[in-house]
């Protein structure tokens, strides 16, 4: 009975997570099928719990020591979202990228980014503004580090479910 409730309690958040997104560009359907595009994830101009990210890695001494598993979290969960019909890693041989500019983490769950897929030449695919994943952080024990773990992956997953419904 638990599990049934926070899985409907999750699927709730996303339903909400999902209006105040705004996609700019949606050209998928002409991008190939399979796709592997290089993802980059910058969090220099983020807020994170109401501190810049320069602040925050003072506060957090583990911040950027634990960063690269926040971005693998968000790209292993995009990737089981997306299904293999596109494939975001970390490639050099690739002509596609993702961006994801990380705006904010709340305190209350919630990492709000924009994303923005483009070929080689500069041709952008997809963009979308303000997304942002579920928040459960009424669920959520850790530390900071270990719950932005988590947001990020359902951030991941977000993004994962947008681009899949316009593929």
């Amino acid at each position: 009975m638990k599990k049934v409730l926070l899985l409907t309690l999750m699927m709730v958040g996303l339903a909400f997570s999902a209006m105040g997104q705004t996609v700019t560009v949606d050209s998928l359907r002409k991008a190939p099928l399979g796709l592997r595009a290089n993802l980059v994830m910058d969090f220099s101009k983020a807020i994170i719990h109401e501190m810049s990210e320069e602040n925050f890695a003072k506060y957090e001494k583990d911040w950027e020591k634990d960063k690269p598993s926040i971005v693998e979290k968000f790209r292993a969960a995009a990737n089981v979202k997306l299904d293999n019909e596109m494939k975001l890693g970390y490639y050099d041989d690739v002509d596609y990228q993702m961006t994801v500019t990380v705006k904010s983490i709340t305190t209350k769950g919630f990492i709000v980014c924009d994303a923005v897929l483009t070929d080689k030449n500069g041709k952008v695919y997809f963009a979308v503004e303000d997304l942002k994943g579920s928040s459960d952080s009424f669920f959520t024990p850790g530390t900071k580090l270990a719950r932005i773990k988590i947001w990020s992956a359902l951030t991941g997953v977000a993004l994962g479910s947008l681009i899949k419904d316009r593929m």
